[in-house]
């Protein structure tokens, strides 16, 4: 990535489409019916929740809610990378961020630019204020949405918030080792800051939880790190992870995980 590209460029649109199901716009498109501030309303929670289940072939609850996170991880996982890879904070307003239902439960999502735009000011003690005050706003965003979906399908609060993070470790673990994905030193060392702020396991905060890594010949040095928790997937009967274990998969035996990631 290029300190020079601009936001709007169709190669980050692409990136940001192709990596998190997210496409950023000003312009709401009617193809996104719902906003995350829809997942809070008691009338229209229980019609989100219900189309999920029967994309899924109507599992327990539980599954339900405990895939939701999952799924939902993909935005929060966008947002994070369009500030550390592009400086660009994306919106959390009511309204600015949307979303729709595709096949088998999953999600795309449509966002918009936040009103400061871009931090072009990327010295630590300022950058790390910045990215501060908006994880403060996300955190609280999240906390209510998360309690709201727990709620409704009976999935734990616990097992999706370590969904989440753990989705987000990989994240940051794949932009450490893939210098493909950016062009300078500058922007390797804000990886690493952006990192240590948002996930340190000291932090009293949902996210900052700690999973052990796993080293794999085909991940080709990449670090992967293992869930603490099960996303429930292979309770489901349709949809591409019906029936199966994710690689990450706490169940796992040491044997199957490395059969799955040898094949």
């Amino acid at each position: 990535m290029s300190s020079a590209e601009p936001f709007g460029s169709q190669w980050i649109q692409d990136f940001m489409q192709q990596h998190f199901a997210l496409t950023v716009t000003e312009n709401r498109s009617n193809s996104f019916p719902f906003s995350t501030e829809d997942l809070l309303d008691e009338a229209k929670l229980p019609l989100i929740i219900g189309q999920q289940s029967l994309q899924l072939g109507q599992p327990p609850g539980i599954v339900v809610g405990t895939l939701f996170a999952k799924r939902y991880s993909v935005l929060i996982m966008g947002l994070a990378a369009s500030i550390t890879l592009f400086d660009t904070p994306l919106s959390l307003l009511p309204g600015a961020l949307r979303f729709k239902l595709t096949d088998a439960g999953m999600m795309q999502y449509e966002a918009e630019t936040a009103a400061t735009d871009r931090w072009f000011d990327n010295s630590s003690k300022i950058r790390q204020a910045c990215l501060a005050h908006y994880m403060d706003r996300l955190l609280a965003h999240l906390r209510q949405v998360l309690q709201a979906v727990s709620g409704y399908t009976g999935a734990k609060e616990k097992v999706m918030w370590s969904l989440i993070a753990h989705n987000l470790h990989n994240l940051y673990g794949r932009l450490h080792t893939d210098k493909g994905l950016w062009d300078s030193e500058d922007r390797g060392r804000i990886i690493s800051q952006d990192y240590t702020a948002l996930l340190q396991p000291e932090k009293p905060d949902e996210l900052s939880m700690r999973f052990k890594s796993y080293e794999h010949p085909k991940l080709r040095g990449r670090s992967l790190y293992l869930r603490t928790h099960c996303c429930l997937a292979y309770r489901i009967r349709i949809g591409p992870d019906a029936g199966e274990y994710c690689s990450t998969c706490p169940k796992l035996s040491p044997e199957d995980r490395w059969n799955i990631l040898d094949n």
